[in-house]
């Protein structure tokens, strides 16, 4: 399950947590870089395993594709609260584990009676990793949350929305980004931590608060409030800023929006275009020298990016792309999820892995790598365990007194 060459091979995490899902993709992180991740479930599973939709449509807990992506490469293991033996199963995940990723609403070494102290005490070298909406100390400690509520806490809905369309409201991305980027913090701040324990041998105790982390991912927003006392405004498709900026996202011939990106037409850049739209009939005035240095074009960008506007305006976005890459302009289609799928450079790249459910009988395509790392390389993952599958085999219950005779 694990391969020797993965860089976390031999590193147990034991994954708990069913409050907003916000351990579940650190702990996936961890896995495609070979660590052997338990995750520890209710009876009837966590909540993602209820998320459709349902690979066949079946509403299955073991059939989620939700539950599937974020758990690929993970053990499972059932555990009832209500049970007698749970505490006792709960230490001896822990004693064998060399990570825990706590999203409990009640941290686990609470259940447990664990002190800071004892923790260290009693599981040495542990790195203990508590996971939380807002903390466990402060005004907002054990209040409830959503991904919506993250983003709308956290600033980023206030700088995400449309400047074009009259009384718009601040809008939240979609896709769970608050536990996407929590769960980049849990990777980040146990792999720093097992980095620690390699040099002195000790563990750590690392708390980690969605709020903090959504907070600090406005972009721009705290340095222009710091630097300036100005709040940025929303604008759509582009950068939230305190100033206006012209658009960058334009309606293509075929539909599609096509977006130019005009921060970043140098002055050769800004000559290829021009001779490109020359050749075609649509270069308008740009070719007078007014346009030929950043200032001057600064100025007039409002009229720069029009004229842009008409030239996508009449043709297809597949030829937009092609042509701009030719010219070195960082221009590209706005594409949805279906047109990704099919886009040449990105199955070039390698972007997308193949998972085999052999349950199922189904071989599935899936996000590939989030990065390119040469000297710890991620791993495609294997197929998300069904519900309570590594239970016997991870907790296997006690003999009993003739048994062992």
């Amino acid at each position: 399950m694990v391969t020797a060459s993965a860089p976390l091979a031999g590193v147990r995490v034991v994954e708990l947590g069913d409050d907003g899902g916000l351990v579940e993709f650190g702990g996936k992180l961890l896995a495609d870089l070979g660590a052997d991740v338990v995750k520890v479930e209710p009876p009837g599973g966590v909540a993602s395993r209820r998320i459709p939709p349902f690979h066949g449509g079946v509403a299955d807990p073991d059939r989620s594709l939700q539950f599937w992506f974020y758990n690929g490469s993970k053990r499972s293991v059932v555990l009832d609260p209500a049970d007698a033996s749970a505490p006792g199963d709960l230490r001896r995940l822990l004693h064998d584990a060399g990570v825990v990723l706590d999203g409990s609403s009640t941290p686990v070494l609470d259940r447990l009676g664990i002190t800071a102290s004892s923790l260290e005490r009693d599981f040495p070298g542990l790195v203990y990793c508590r996971v939380s909406p807002f903390g466990d100390t402060g005004p907002l400690a054990g209040h409830q949350s959503s991904d919506l509520v993250q983003l709308a806490l956290g600033g980023v809905m206030a700088a995400c929305g449309y400047d074009d369309v009259p009384g718009a409201p601040p809008i939240a991305p979609s896709g769970g980004q608050s536990a996407h980027l929590t769960g980049m913090a849990i990777a980040t701040g146990v792999i720093a931590a097992l980095v620690h324990r390699q040099r002195t041998g000790r563990g750590q105790m690392v708390d980690i608060a969605a709020h903090d982390v959504v907070s600090v991912s406005t972009e721009m927003s705290f340095a222009y409030w710091e630097y300036q006392q100005v709040n940025p405004r929303r604008q759509t498709g582009r950068h939230a800023r305190p100033y206006d900026s012209p658009p960058w996202n334009h309606r293509c011939l075929d539909g599609k929006y096509f977006c130019t990106l005009p921060l970043y037409l140098t002055n050769e850049r800004y000559a290829a275009m021009v001779k490109w739209f020359e050749d075609e009939g649509m270069a308008e005035d740009l070719a007078d020298p007014v346009y030929a240095s950043d200032e001057g074009r600064a100025s007039r960008m409002s009229h720069v990016v029009a004229v842009i506007s008409r030239f996508c305006a009449a043709r297809d976005s597949s030829y937009l792309f092609t042509e701009a890459q030719k010219r070195r302009l960082p221009w590209a289609p706005v594409n949805s999820p279906h047109d990704l799928l099919d886009d040449p450079h990105l199955r070039d790249r390698g972007a997308y892995c193949v998972v085999e459910h052999e349950d199922v009988g189904a071989s599935l395509t899936y996000p590939g790598a989030p990065y390119k790392l040469s000297a710890t390389p991620w791993r495609p993952p294997t197929a998300a365990p069904r519900l309570g599958e590594h239970t016997a085999q991870l907790l296997p219950a006690p003999q009993s007194q003739g048994e062992r005779k």
